[in-house]
């Protein structure tokens, strides 16, 4: 029984029916059937034709990089990354051939009277058992040069980054080192695994002690001699820096493309993937990753062998607050974070971006989303759907956009309004207009949305005030929001943590923010209006009715 019927009953017991029957009808009494009608702004609007299908909403972000392999030796730590298989599949383990300032990796053993190498791989295999173990497929990095290989030890910021004194030494190596590996685990697995060769070669002498060319012929010869062991192997070279310490850019591109091969004298290498490293910093208040991948994508895109393999990042992150600070956290933990992660996935399609490896999406000393593990969420929703084409009057320089996709009948929206600067109030309203394909078979649908913004999916906020009230000290010269609170904090946050876990826990999961809410088309077409807070990410899933 609805209301105006339960008051019209009421109205006869008490005499006065004609008098409220008349109030009733004065009221409005909206036809539930009718849409709702939206006064859509026209400089606001994105047009979605759920009939054009651009590309695939792919898997970019389940590679993570991992600088000490031998954690995996310890159980423990094995077992605390199974809340992480959700939505990591592979480990990239950097410099695993020795060479380091912690002088883990010490393989290599010198070379006999007779000029032959001496190895000692029993921890390698122990370690490679034991990563295996955890069901993560593994990605090697040939690097560093072992320490005995040079006679000049110069300790740079990573350990050695010089190229080895006698290159017949280093081809034994890298022969001894794989054959090691296929012999453990067989070729038919082996050669599934991706090798890169070295880490940020033009960024010198961090990474690399010698001269581009210097690089080119070290890439060559390891190359070569990888070849000789696993002839279909899948190799690239290191991840070129993006930062102005670079010393140069595409050249290797060139190089693998025409240049003479330091190896085989024939023209061009063997190159089946190419990367790069993007760090965002927070006090230049940016989104840089276009100025930095658009040359290595035209340049990819200029030899016809290189114009499809993988463009990765391979190391990538959010490296300075907004005061400048670096500190240990690789990201932002925030909605700002957040906010980033959903224009830097839209960035990625547009400039067919493979994979983006990143560092960790958890909060310090737990398993708490950051942000951006909760836009990672939306993500998993969207993994495997066909994007669709959408067209608005944004500009360029926007950070603020829709990724529309369609997946198993129902229709996607990821809508993101990311500005620059923390303190930004600048909030958004989008009015995306859906028509064609789906839309035009059906009638209704009911909508879910998921959002994360400053009151939704963020936990960084209610932590920091409950330990400035437990009196924990602070360093004010600290990174703030990062995803290691250590940086910003004296001992005694995770005290704070652990004793408020519950409440974390609660507020840090994404959170559905509309429920089965029906939608009706209008001319056919699907209007919605969506208002944005300053760094806010939606993901809205239409399913037909």
């Amino acid at each position: 029984m609805s209301i105006s019927t339960i008051l019209y009953t009421c109205s006869k017991e008490d005499g006065i029916e004609k008098e409220l029957e008349e109030e009733i009808i004065e009221e409005p009494n909206p036809d539930p059937q009718t849409p709702e009608v939206i006064n859509v702004d026209p400089d606001k609007v994105v047009s979605i034709n759920t009939g054009s299908v651009v590309g695939e909403f792919y898997n970019f972000w389940s590679t993570r990089p991992m600088i000490n392999q031998s954690r995996f030796n310890a159980a423990g730590f094995r077992t605390s990354l199974n809340p992480i298989k959700d939505y990591v599949k592979s480990y990239n383990l950097v410099r695993t051939m020795g060479g380091r300032t912690d002088n883990l990796n010490d393989f290599y053993k010198g070379v006999d009277a007779s000029g032959n190498i001496i190895t000692d791989f029993s921890e390698l295999i122990s370690t490679m058992r034991n990563f295996r173990s955890t069901g993560f497929k593994p990605r090697i990095v040939l690097s560093k040069v072992p320490w005995e290989m040079v006679a000049n030890k110069v300790v740079n910021t990573y350990g050695n980054t010089s190229p080895p004194d006698n290159y017949d030494h280093w081809r034994q190596y890298v022969n001894a080192f794989l054959t090691t590996l296929v012999n453990e685990f067989g070729m038919n697995e082996v050669k599934t695994w991706r090798f890169r060769v070295s880490t940020e070669p033009n960024f010198t002498p961090s990474h690399w002690n010698g001269t581009m060319q210097d690089y080119f012929r070290h890439y060559d010869i390891t190359v070569d001699e990888v070849l000789k062991v696993i002839p279909d192997a899948i190799i690239g070279p290191g991840n070129m820096l993006t930062e102005g310490a670079a010393t140069y850019t595409t050249q290797l591109i060139d190089h693998c493309a025409t240049g003479t091969n330091y190896a085989t004298g024939a023209i061009g290498t063997k190159m089946d993937f190419f990367s790069i490293s993007y760090y965002e910093k927070i006090d230049q208040n940016t989104v840089s990753l276009p100025e930095k991948i658009e040359p290595y994508r035209n340049k990819l895109n200029s030899y016809s062998q290189f114009s499809n393999i993988p463009l990765d990042i391979q190391e990538f992150g959010m490296l300075r607050d907004e005061n400048a600070v670096r500190g240990v956290s690789l990201t932002d933990a925030t909605e700002l974070g957040a906010s980033w992660y959903a224009r830097v996935a839209d960035l990625a399609f547009e400039y067919r971006i493979t994979e983006i490896y990143d560092w960790g999406q958890e909060i310090e000393s737990s398993n708490l989303p950051q942000g951006r593990r909760n836009v990672t969420e939306m993500f998993q929703m969207m993994e495997g759907g066909n994007r669709l084409q959408a067209e608005d009057n944004l500009n360029s320089n926007v950070n603020a956009g829709i990724i529309p996709v369609t997946k198993n009948g129902n229709i996607y929206m990821l809508v993101y309004n990311h500005n620059t600067s923390r303190n930004s109030t600048a909030t958004r309203t989008f009015f995306p207009i859906l028509e064609g394909g789906e839309i035009t078979g059906n009638t209704e649908w009911k909508m879910n949305e998921w959002t994360v913004d400053k009151d939704h999916g963020i936990m960084m906020h209610e932590l920091y005030k409950d330990i400035r009230a437990a009196g924990v000290g602070e360093k004010t010269n600290g990174r703030i929001y990062g995803n290691r609170p250590s940086d910003r904090f004296e001992d005694g946050w995770r005290d704070v943590l652990n004793s408020n876990l519950a409440k974390y826990e609660n507020i840090s999961k994404l959170p559905k923010t509309i429920e089965d809410k029906i939608v009706k088309k209008i001319d056919n077409k699907l209007t919605l209006e969506v208002n944005l807070e300053p760094h806010s990410v939606k993901l809205i899933e239409l399913i037909p009715e």
